[in-house]
């Protein structure tokens, strides 16, 4: 199998590292080519993994199985044009625009059998498995989801007012990166009918995207209310439940859920694979070549999008 991989940042790196694993442990020979625009040396346990670094098109093979879009968000879509020729599927790192102002009608797979799939890696985490069930299990009438944290302290070691998260025009914004919230709401509730949304640059944070901000989705049956925040200084990322029999709290940092009314508290354990089981599912639906279901399209993504816009 030949991939190429559009950038080696963070996100880039780790899933190099979960797919070199993934293919190792089933036996599928892997050759990586990454695109470099830095002179930034890459570190050992990477570079080891990565065939050619191209920084140029005559660095390129005629054809690749897999495009990874690990690359900043503002230029997904350049990269999807410039390489789709030549790769036949895609793994899209989320969101997969930073604005809606692309055809995603363009972004499309040339034949039935390719793939082009936008990651959406909390789904698979086990705090979304103990919400799926408790929302199986429970009427519910309403819910509130809350995601809250300091962004400055995220990445030790690095100036946050130099990433991408601050800036408007580099695809920033609490409301595009934090889509997870709304992504899994989708996957746990269907889509809303209506959606209100207030957002803005709110506190001290030197940047110029927003870092707040607000919803509430309307449903036939329930609302939903969401907070989306960068300046939290408490880690806080829960989703509680209000249904006909008890108020569940599913908390991710706490890895628990709790029902309140009969007093009981499930630890779950620590969500610390959930990018390589999504990694895997990647890997069997590129391998059924159409036969299995895609749980996130780029349309289906997109869609995403718009409501994260406030949009329906």
């Amino acid at each position: 199998m030949k991939v190429l991989f559009t950038a080696t940042g963070s996100i880039g790196s780790r899933h190099i590292t979960n797919f070199t694993e993934l293919c190792q442990s089933r036996g599928i020979p892997l050759e990586i080519d990454a695109v470099r625009y830095s002179d930034r040396v890459l570190p050992e346990a990477i570079a080891e993994k990565i065939r050619r670094e191209v920084r140029s098109d005559a660095d390129l093979d005629s054809h690749y199985d897999i495009l990874f879009v690990t690359d900043e968000t503002k230029t997904h879509y350049d990269n999807i044009m410039k390489y789709r020729d030549i790769c036949d599927s895609m793994f899209i790192e989320k969101p997969v625009f930073d604005t809606l102002d692309y055809p995603i009608e363009a972004v499309r797979p040339k034949r039935e059998e390719d793939v082009y799939y936008v990651a959406c890696p909390i789904r698979f985490t086990k705090y979304v498995q103990k919400l799926k069930a408790c929302v199986d299990s429970h009427r519910v009438y309403s819910a509130r989801i809350i995601f809250s944290s300091y962004m400055p302290t995220w990445q030790p070691g690095r100036d946050y007012r130099k990433s991408f998260r601050c800036f408007n025009d580099r695809g920033g914004g609490v409301d595009v990166d934090l889509l997870h919230e709304i992504d899994y709401m989708i996957y746990l509730f269907g889509k809303p009918q209506k959606v209100h949304r207030v957002a803005g640059k709110f506190s001290h944070l030197e940047m110029d995207a927003c870092d707040l901000a607000t919803y509430i989705f309307e449903y036939s049956d329930k609302v939903v209310e969401m907070h989306l925040d960068y300046f939290g200084r408490v880690r806080n990322r829960q989703t509680e439940l209000y249904a006909e029999d008890d108020v569940v709290v599913v908390d991710f940092n706490k890895q628990s859920c709790e029902l309140k009314v009969k007093e009981e508290v499930e630890h779950y354990g620590a969500d610390d694979h959930f990018y390589q089981d999504e990694m895997a599912y990647f890997l069997d639906l590129y391998l059924s070549k159409g036969k299995m279901e895609n749980i996130n399209t780029p349309e289906a993504a997109y869609e995403t999008l718009r409501i994260t816009k406030g949009l329906i």
